[in-house]
């Protein structure tokens, strides 16, 4: 296991801080889960941008490429 550390957000820390109280859950799995999971939204940010540049297929030519 590594450490890392990071000044935080005083209001952030609260409510991380109550939250953590609440349900009983360790700061360390919070906040690896929370940083698992925003690395995976940006991966997948990443292949959205990268599908939006193209290259596009016109309606029509995909219809006739998936008929028979």
């Amino acid at each position: 296991m590594q450490k890392i550390t990071q000044p935080i957000d005083p209001e952030l820390k609260a409510l991380l801080d109550a939250y953590c109280e609440r349900t009983g859950r360790k700061q360390q799995a919070v906040v690896s889960a929370a940083i698992a999971a925003w690395l995976e939204d940006a991966e997948d940010l990443a292949i959205v941008e990268e599908r939006r540049a193209g290259p596009w297929v016109s309606w029509e030519e995909l219809k006739a490429s998936l008929e028979l």
